[in-house]
Formats: structure tokens, sequence, C-alpha cells
């Protein structure tokens, strides 16, 4: 059997109104019709001013003041009965008592800290180079600049280390023979997973 509210959200919903647009057309606060329509009497006023919402509203859409009220008295008058309803449309987690849930999604949240940490240690840390591209003709001292994890090193012609920024971004210069040479940019994380890349460029002069 239906309860006063939800009579009242489908005849509003049938007549395409939005719960703004019933307050403005019956100057009844939204967050009344809101709680109204959700069962939630605890927060509305007193019983008088519910039946004055109700009668209010049920004329508005057309429907029997009277009966409506006849139904609030039935719900507000079987508290137990309402709070069944509240239970039904507020459960989130089926056969989970609300005892045992902070430590099934305590549970959840340390499994999903596992998942990461072990990607963490499986996956080699990103290496992007931003400058030189391949092929650059250049004049040394060159700059290097890219991005990394932020808990890895980066090691330029295994020799350079760089320690990136907060960001993960890197920058070094150094200086290269003329010539055509090969930059060796390793990147090296805290769990010795890297990540390499060459990058052929021509150097012109020094």
């Amino acid at each position: 059997m239906k309860t006063v509210g939800e009579i009242i959200r489908t005849a509003r919903q049938k007549r395409g109104l939005s719960i703004e647009q019933l307050s403005v057309l019956t100057k009844i606060d939204s967050k009344y019709i809101d709680a109204l329509e959700a069962n939630r009497y605890h927060d509305l006023p007193s019983e008088t001013f519910i039946k004055g919402f109700i009668r209010n509203i049920g004329q508005r859409l057309s429907h029997n003041p009277d009966e409506l009220i006849a139904i609030f008295r039935r719900d507000f008058r079987q508290p137990d009965r309402i709070r069944k309803v509240k239970i039904r449309h507020r459960t989130v987690l089926p056969g989970i008592s609300l005892q045992i849930l902070p430590f099934v999604l305590g549970g959840l949240v340390f499994a999903v800290y596992l998942i990461f940490q072990f990607r963490a240690i499986l996956t080699p840390p990103k290496l992007e180079i931003i400058k030189p591209t391949n092929s650059s003709v250049l004049v040394s001292p060159i700059v290097i600049e890219g991005d990394t994890s932020i808990d890895s090193t980066v090691y330029i012609n295994e020799e350079t280390l760089v320690k990136p920024d907060s960001s993960g971004h890197f920058t070094a210069r150094i200086n290269l023979p003329v010539g055509e040479i090969v930059l060796k940019v390793k990147s090296t994380n805290r769990f010795s997973r890297s990540s390499e890349k060459e990058i052929p460029v021509t150097v012109i002069s020094k």
C-alpha cells in the first residue's frame, strides 16, 4: 500500500512538475515537500503543519486532500511501518548489517591499496623526453628535459644523476663532444624497475 508521500510524488510527476515548481505553487519550502515525499516525517514540523502541507499540495495536484490526510494518519501513527519503508529504500548492501559495514569498507580500501602497491612494484616508471627530440642538431652543452615518476632517479648516459621535482619533471644540462651521439636516458624507481629511451642527436659545436 502506497504512503501519502509516494502518492504525492506520483501525482506531481504525472503533471510534469519538479519539487521546486510545486514549492512555488504551494508556497511550501521545497525541503519539506522532499521530506514528505520520502516519508521523512522527522524532518517536518508538527503533525498540524504536515496536514496543512498535504491539504495544500492535494488541492494543487487535484487530489482529494481528505483522502491524503487519512492515509497520512495511518502512516504517521504506525512508525514501525514507515521505518521499514525507509530501510527498504536506503539499503545499500543487502545482507550486510550496519555493525560490520565499516569492516567491509575497510577491507575494500585495504585491497585497493594492495593492488596499487603491487602495480607500482611490477610496472616500470613512465619516461617521457620533452627535449631534445630525435635527430636534433644541437650546440653543447645541451638541455635534457622530461617527465617521470616522482620516486625515480634519472640517469643520462649512465653517469649524470637527476632527481625529478614533486611533479616528476626533470631537467639536466650536460656537455657532449661534437659529432653524432645517442643519448641514453634511464629512469629507475624505488622498486628497481626501469624505463629507458635513446635519442640520437648531432652536436655541431661546443
